[in-house]
């Protein structure tokens, strides 16, 4: 490796008995980064770069926090924000009629 290359730390991953990667990021660390970044919402970067995982690990654990209806998610653009599911920022609630596109 030459100078100018980057460094990459290397992680080791714990296995579980069924040779699957054990979780090592619980769900509340990830809620936790709401807290850590400035503004209602956060992005998969947000969450890999307070975690320490990959954007890959944090796609993941966000979406499934989405899918337990802790978190609502929309597309911007090419770039997906999160936010806690019931937080309005401030702003009242509108009933969405038909054709929405938020998951």
């Amino acid at each position: 490796m030459s100078d100018k290359t980057p460094h990459r730390r290397q992680r080791r991953r714990r296995r579980r008995d069924n040779g699957r990667f054990a979780e090592t990021v619980p769900p509340e660390a990830v809620q936790d980064v709401f807290s850590a970044v400035d503004g209602p919402v956060v992005t998969t970067t947000d969450v890999a770069d307070v975690l320490g995982v990959s954007t890959e690990a944090a796609r993941t654990k966000l979406n499934g926090l989405v899918e337990r209806g802790e978190l609502r998610r929309r597309e911007t653009g090419r770039t997906v924000v999160y936010w806690v599911a019931g937080d309005t920022g401030g702003r009242p609630t509108r009933e969405r009629h038909g054709g929405g596109h938020d998951e």
